[in-house]
């Protein structure tokens, strides 16, 4: 890959084109030599007095079509004289361009861009002399000069030395990383208050691990309340428990979750060998029923097992995410978003996860707080039922400023700890 790339576009208007390119970073990246755009009018190759590029489409139908010979000539004539080139026509019939097609062409030195106009370029085009076609989007645009900048703008960026801070693009939205990619997390600058909205106190605390913390998990939320398409959720392959305090009580409901589910062992937590007991008794033996002191101790004996950390899930009740909370972690409705929360940033997942339920769920260290939309039948034992509600996220962070390009309101299902545990084993 050379210093240079070079954008060639192929065009009924290379003016709009060339005075958008001497604008902003990409103005300053042609100036410094890093970028060239050129333009190249169709209307040069023709042969007629009138210069006419298109006509009428054979079989019939609305509109023009651009002919192949002006195009071919132009692609031709501009290879001759400059070299080479990566071939992209621009047109709606073709897969969507996104990051990961910037990158790929970021890695040509020679890109030509071939924006058609009326009802597009002949096929013959299409078919035998470009490399490659993409489409800006789900919508329709009077020619492809718009989007041949928009491309233009997203590949230059990445080549060494346009942008100032070339980290950047590694913390921007579709950055790619483990299990897909993230929309970007909220931003903020002065002044601290605008019209009596804050900025979130963690941003002004200076402790930067809580603040990479809650940029994480403001991501992850936005992602999955605008974009969930952009991450890959793949299965949890941990060895679960689940530990609940010697104070909880057997019920037909826990024991059938437990009974139904490949949970390795149920942990009761106390010192009183009595209450494990019951637990014994009512799973008929068919389940792991072990005591521990502590959920402390639980934690230390699995990172002793699997050499980390195990990932802590509590338990809550819907009534828990009402009111005031301390500090913490993000409470969770979602079971694809609360496997990608536990996933963490390598993308690894853990080795070891517990589940704990009929403690404070923000009171026992847990990476994650998950709250099944539905109620709990006896104050301990989780509904085993699947009902479904709806979810009105505007933003994924909050109340604010109302996304007019969001989708529907998403359906979040009521799984119940069955469901959550379904979901954790099975299908993500």
């Amino acid at each position: 890959m050379g210093d240079l790339q070079c954008f060639e576009v192929f065009t009924l208007f290379p003016d709009a084109v060339e005075s958008f390119a001497r604008t902003g970073l990409l103005g300053k990246a042609l100036d410094r030599g890093l970028v060239e755009v050129r333009a190249t009018n169709f209307r040069d190759f023709t042969t007629d007095k009138h210069r006419s590029v298109d006509d009428t489409p054979f079989g019939g139908g609305a509109g023009m079509v651009i002919k192949p010979e002006p195009v071919v000539r132009a692609i031709e004539h501009v290879q001759r004289e400059r070299g080479p080139m990566h071939r992209v026509l621009l047109t709606p019939s073709a897969p969507r361009f996104d990051q990961r097609a910037a990158e790929a062409l970021a890695e040509h030195d020679r890109i030509a861009l071939l924006c058609g106009r009326y009802e597009g370029i002949d096929d013959r085009v299409r078919e035998h002399f470009v490399d490659a076609c993409y489409s800006l989007g789900d919508f329709i645009l009077n020619g492809g000069e718009v989007a041949a900048l928009a491309i233009i703008e997203a590949v230059s960026r990445l080549r060494e030395g346009v942008l100032g801070n070339p980290e950047s693009t590694q913390t921007e939205s579709f950055a790619a990383g483990p299990g897909g990619a993230y929309l970007e997390h909220p931003q903020y600058t002065r002044p601290k208050v605008f019209r009596g909205h804050e900025v979130p106190p963690v941003l002004l605390g200076g402790n930067h691990q809580a603040i990479a913390a809650w940029r994480r998990d403001q991501a992850r939320a936005r992602t999955f309340a605008l974009r969930r398409d952009l991450r890959e959720v793949e299965p949890l392959s941990a060895e679960l428990h689940v530990a609940v305090p010697a104070s909880v009580e057997p019920s037909a409901e826990w024991v059938e979750v437990l009974r139904r589910h490949d949970v390795m062992a149920l942990v009761v937590l106390g010192t009183d060998p009595a209450a494990v007991m019951p637990w014994v008794q009512a799973t008929g033996g068919r389940i792991k029923v072990v005591g521990f002191p502590s959920l402390a101790q639980l934690r230390r004996r699995l990172r002793q097992r699997h050499g980390r950390k195990p990932a802590s899930i509590a338990l809550a009740r819907p009534a828990d995410l009402a009111g005031d909370r301390p500090a913490g972690p993000q409470a969770l409705t979602d079971p694809a978003l609360l496997l990608d929360a536990l996933r963490g940033p390598d993308g690894e997942g853990p080795r070891s996860a517990i589940i704990i339920a009929g403690l404070d769920p923000w009171g026992v260290d847990a990476e994650a707080v998950y709250a099944p939309a539905g109620s709990w039948t006896d104050g301990h034992a989780p509904s085993a039922g699947k009902g479904a509600q709806t979810q009105d996220q505007t933003l994924a962070t909050g109340p604010g400023i109302e996304d007019s390009s969001r989708p529907p309101a998403l359906m979040v299902v009521d799984l119940g700890l069955a469901g959550l545990l379904t979901r954790l084993e099975n299908d993500g």
